[in-house]
C-alpha cells in the first residue's frame, strides 16, 4: 500500500470572529493559487491515486479538489472524520484496513496529525520526528496493511522541492 499525505495549503490564522466554527475556515486566495501550482508539480510526478480521502474540514476539502483537479481525478474524494479533528492514528489505521493492499492513497489533512501518523508507521515507537509544511507531501509505502514499523519513507518534499518540478 502507498500513502501520500499531504498538508492542506494555507488558510491563514485561526480567527473565531470570522469563523467560530474553525472546520469552516477555508484556504486563503493565496493558498489556493500556490496549491495549485503544487499540485501541477506533483502531477508532474506521475502520481496515480486509486482513491482520495479528505479530513472533512473545508480547507483540507479545498486542498483535496485543487490536487484532484491537477491530477485529473474523476473519482470520489472521500471525507474520513479520522483525518480530521477526530484523528487517531488507530483511529485512521482502523479506516485504511478497508482498502486492499494494492492500494494508493492520497490523505489530505492537518498537522500535527499527518506527522504523528508517518512517524508511527515508519516507527513501532512513534519517534521519528517529521515536519510536515502547508502543501507539503510525505509518500510512504507498506508491504502489507500499513502498521506501526511497517512503512518505508519515499519522499518527504516541502513545497519549495516540489515547485522545482514546474522549471
Amino acid at each position: 500500500m502507498r500513502l501520500i499525505l499531504i498538508r492542506h495549503a494555507e488558510a491563514g490564522d485561526p480567527d473565531r470572529e470570522r469563523y467560530p466554527d474553525d472546520r469552516l475556515r477555508p484556504l486563503t486566495p493565496e493558498g489556493r493559487r500556490d496549491h495549485q501550482m503544487i499540485a501541477r508539480a506533483l502531477a508532474r510526478t506521475g502520481l496515480a491515486p486509486t482513491h482520495l480521502l479528505t479530513s472533512p474540514l473545508v480547507r483540507a476539502r479545498e486542498t483535496a479538489a485543487i490536487t484532484a483537479d491537477a491530477l485529473g481525478w474523476t473519482g470520489p474524494i472521500e471525507p474520513v472524520d479520522a483525518l480530521g479533528d477526530q484523528f487517531s492514528v488507530g483511529g485512521f489505521l482502523e479506516h485504511l484496513s478497508r482498502y486492499p493492499q494494492d492500494t494508493a492513497l492520497i490523505c489530505v489533512g492537518h498537522e500535527p496529525h499527518l506527522s504523528r501518523l508517518a512517524a508511527a508507521l515508519l516507527d513501532p515507537a512513534g519517534a521519528a520526528k517529521i515536519a510536515l509544511p502547508k502543501s507539503g507531501v510525505v509518500a510512504l509505502e507498506c508491504a502489507g496493511k500499513p502498521a506501526p514499523g511497517a512503512c518505508r519513507l519515499l519522499y518527504l518534499l516541502p513545497p519549495t522541492e516540489l515547485l522545482r518540478l514546474l522549471e
